[in-house]
């Protein structure tokens, strides 16, 4: 399983030693996800897109768990949190306590590549210091389910709000809300590119002060 994983998520993601490194944690179902190289190709992506702004941050090699029994709790905290998104329901105090499993797991990124048809998105948890973020990656299923560039930009987008980026209202950008993906065509990273505008926060949030 060990020689499987690391097949699949080792490539180029380099960190410099001296980067700040944001840690990331993949609780997946199976060693044979599919969505286990998009997270690599979307790791990779933003830390380039980080080099080229010559900032000092970098989104480390992710330690990857395979059907983690600590899942379970994440999977029903998963669907609590989309379930109040979609009513629309009160954050800050209203929100429900993070399970104790985040506790344990650790990481500054926890991705869950999820077991459940419900929206993908990027939480900060609530109320923890320093802050965290809870990652979750819809199954897909239907027609793009196995579509890798699919997953590669759904994974790479929510990165990115970690990141402390929002949506934009440009439909054919990595960051958009809505897109409009059946008309949008990749740069030469093979992502959606980022706007000029967010490539500056990017700078204002993460460089030097």
């Amino acid at each position: 399983m060990r020689v499987l994983l690391a097949s699949l998520l080792a490539s180029t993601v380099v960190v410099p030693l001296s980067a700040t490194e944001r840690a990331v944690v993949v609780l997946v179902p199976t060693a044979s996800d599919d969505r286990l190289v998009p997270v690599r190709e979307a790791i990779q992506f933003w830390n380039d897109r980080l080099t080229e702004l010559g900032l000092d941050l970098r989104i480390g090699f992710p330690e990857v768990r395979v059907a983690d029994p600590l899942a379970r709790s994440l999977e029903t905290y998963a669907r609590a949190v989309a379930t109040r998104a979609i009513q629309q329901l009160p954050t800050g105090v209203f929100e429900p306590d993070p399970p104790e499993a985040f506790t344990r797991l650790g990481g500054d990124i926890i991705l869950l590549l999820s077991g459940q048809d419900i929206m993908s998105y990027a939480w900060p948890l609530p109320r923890v210091e320093p802050r965290r973020h809870f990652v979750v990656i819809r199954m897909a299923r239907g027609p793009y389910r196995s579509d890798s560039m699919v997953s590669s930009h759904v994974v790479a987008h929510e990165i990115g709000h970690t990141l402390g980026l929002t949506h934009n209202d440009e439909v054919h950008t990595l960051m958009c809300g809505p897109c409009q993906p059946l008309t949008a065509e990749t740069d030469e990273t093979g992502f959606l590119p980022l706007t000029e505008t967010e490539r500056a926060r990017l700078v204002d949030l993460h460089g030097t002060r």
